[in-house]
């Protein structure tokens, strides 16, 4: 089995389409950003890695070929993938217009209970009636330590003989 990855020139101007990276998001997906112009770069050496090959590699072994390659596109390549990206979010934000984001009741927020408005209530208290003497009263500061004695160590054990 050849393990080795070819050397991959990626299409420019890029063949994919903003169709066809949509087509790769779920429903859910499409709340958010549109992938930036590096991603749509992976995207598109994948499938040209794929064209050429016709196996799947793992992406842990090509993400360090794509990364080299994207470092040594010139600015005009870069450029036609970040507007290909930006393409991509204008169609997102229409398809957003036409289908609203719906919020389960289970993402709304609880109402406010009486409960907090008393824990509130009791914490104005507390702050109103707690000085720094009450504090310390209850949370004393620890005594120091004894102080060490420096004869507890035994020297004839650090010039015990191996030798014997």
């Amino acid at each position: 089995m050849d393990n080795k990855i070819p050397l991959i020139n990626v299409p420019y101007p890029p063949e994919l389409t903003v169709e066809e990276i949509l087509s790769r998001r779920s429903d859910v997906k499409l709340g958010s950003r549109a992938p930036n112009r590096f991603f749509i770069y992976r995207l598109t050496y994948i499938k040209e890695l794929r064209r050429r090959t016709c196996k799947n590699i793992s992406m842990t072994k090509i993400s360090p070929y794509i990364s080299t390659s994207w470092s040594k596109e010139p600015s005009e390549v870069k450029d036609a993938y970040k507007e290909l990206s930006e393409l991509v979010e204008s169609q997102l934000v229409k398809i957003r217009q036409n289908f609203p984001v719906i919020i389960h009741e289970s993402f709304l927020p609880p109402p406010p209970t009486d409960n907090i408005l008393e824990d509130e209530r009791l914490e104005s208290q507390i702050r109103q009636t707690d000085t720094l003497a009450t504090i310390h009263e209850n949370f004393p500061s620890p005594s120091p330590p004894p102080p060490i004695s420096t004869d507890i160590v035994d020297g004839s054990i650090f010039f015990y003989s191996y030798l014997d």
